[in-house]
């Protein structure tokens, strides 16, 4: 009878810490998806007509369509800046975290200045798709704006709003560099350095005494 109370203390911890590690890692998780995600929607707007040009060439009226990766080139880069530094924030320190999540805050700044630039302004976005495709500098006509480069001004925004969350939440997180080292240090002292043996028979020697003892 004063067993069973003893059993169920001592298995008590062992499930109280298991529920602790599961809650942990899929919030990291679900916060590295979520950041990952932006920049990602980010890039593939790029992909899509940012402005529909109808012009007229020398020779007839031309109707061009001009991609992001055309009409704002930088967006495609931030984004996948604003990627890896997203990926990087998971093995990085504490400081450096702070650092990566304002590179990317920079990038998703960038990425709304250039979607907004291209929006605003079509006629010059658009400029050297339709000169490749008429043969002519400047050509006059129509110049229609579609909604994705509307689109990837909120993305760079909430690239932003993103970066600040990465940084808040990353405050709580664990330094993977500082676990392997420790665990490398760890596996040092138990011997299970091949070399470790060695090491020591050299410094008994250079002290003096015989490592056969």
């Amino acid at each position: 009878m004063t067993q069973e109370p003893d059993n169920a203390s001592l298995a008590a911890p062992e499930v109280s810490g298991g529920t602790d590690q599961g809650k942990r890692a899929p919030g990291s998780g679900r916060v590295i998806l979520v950041c990952l995600l932006i920049p990602a929607l980010a890039f593939v707007t790029t992909l899509f007509p940012w402005i529909q040009a109808h012009v007229s060439s020398v020779m007839s009226a031309v109707d061009v369509d001009v991609k992001g990766t055309d009409a704002a080139p930088a967006v495609s880069a931030l984004a996948l800046v604003a990627l890896a530094g997203v990926l990087a924030v998971r093995i990085a320190g504490k400081v450096l975290r702070l650092v990566i999540s304002a590179v990317i805050a920079l990038a998703g700044l960038g990425m709304g200045i250039a979607a907004l630039t291209a929006a605003l302004n079509p006629t010059d976005a658009a400029m050297t798709k339709v000169g490749e495709a008429t043969g002519t500098n400047g050509p006059g006509g129509q110049y229609v704006v579609t909604v994705w480069p509307w689109l990837t001004l909120v993305l760079g925004v909430a690239t932003i709003l993103a970066a600040a969350w990465l940084w808040w939440s990353s405050r709580s997180w664990k330094t993977t560099s500082r676990r392997y080292e420790r665990t490398s240090q760890h596996s040092v002292q138990r011997g299970e350095n091949p070399h470790a043996d060695d090491i020591d028979a050299w410094d008994s020697l250079s002290e003096g005494e015989d490592p056969t003892r």
